[in-house]
């Protein structure tokens, strides 16, 4: 296990159970004795288990904003062994991601894993929110499927099937009354992910095979910037379909 802090980032819309989620992961999957440093989104609608995660002995909270790609936030009191990012409901997945990998590498703190909790009964009534949903999985290594009350079988058969065809090694688990299966083995720092972009990748020599290029050495769709600074691949606003 590293000496560094361990951070996780948690995607998905509000009102998805994120936040009844991560106390259960802290609930079930962190030792007592275990300092975790929860990033709150400034704003957002309040949920009953905001008040459950302050009161927990070894939860710190501090609110954050995302700003130009950058994290913003409060002052920090804790020396948390566990880093809990929940990024906003309403938020690019990439920005989060350049954020938060920029922030935890001035911090000396390393990614562990990124969560997606899918809101399924939303995204089975607004199909055309897909894209949004699909970036957010292809940075995760573990994707909780949550709020399934007008959702049958065949449907999630069929979501899970769109990323396992495109051999996603992302974990699919089922989310019951908040409650998540096996907490521990959720928040377990190794990388399930589609994409390389937080791996540490170890640069090869060049030879005749140069105009060949690895696939770790391709930059990702999703993070590739063009010259006047936008996304080669920009990711569709959740906000049109809120």
């Amino acid at each position: 296990m590293a000496d560094e802090p361990l951070v996780y980032i948690v995607f998905g819309i509000n009102d998805s159970e994120r936040r009844a989620v991560i106390y259960d992961l802290i609930d079930g999957g962190v030792e007592a004795g275990q300092q975790v440093l929860y990033f709150r989104p400034k704003g957002e609608a309040p949920s009953p288990f905001d008040e459950q995660l302050e009161a927990k002995e070894n939860v710190n909270v501090v609110e954050w904003t995302l700003t130009d790609a950058k994290v913003a936030h409060g002052q920090i009191t804790a020396a948390p062994e566990k880093i809990i990012f929940l990024a906003p409901g309403d938020s690019d997945p990439a920005d989060i991601c350049e954020a938060v990998k920029n922030w935890s590498s001035h911090n000396a703190c390393q990614i562990a894993r990124l969560l997606t909790v899918v809101h399924c009964s939303f995204l089975m009534a607004k199909p055309e929110a897909q894209p949004w949903f699909d970036a957010c999985i292809h940075f995760s290594d573990i994707v909780l499927l949550a709020r399934r009350e007008e959702v049958d079988n065949k449907w999630l058969k069929t979501f899970e099937e769109r990323y396992t065809k495109k051999h996603f090694p992302c974990h699919f688990s089922l989310v019951k009354k908040g409650r998540v299966q096996n907490p521990p083995q959720i928040l377990y720092p190794e990388a399930r992910r589609f994409s390389l972009y937080f791996d540490e990748l170890i640069p090869i020599e060049e030879d005749e095979f140069e105009d060949q290029r690895p696939e770790d050495q391709v930059p990702d769709q999703y993070m590739l910037r063009l010259e006047n600074g936008q996304r080669a691949k920009p990711i569709p606003s959740i906000t049109k379909w809120l």
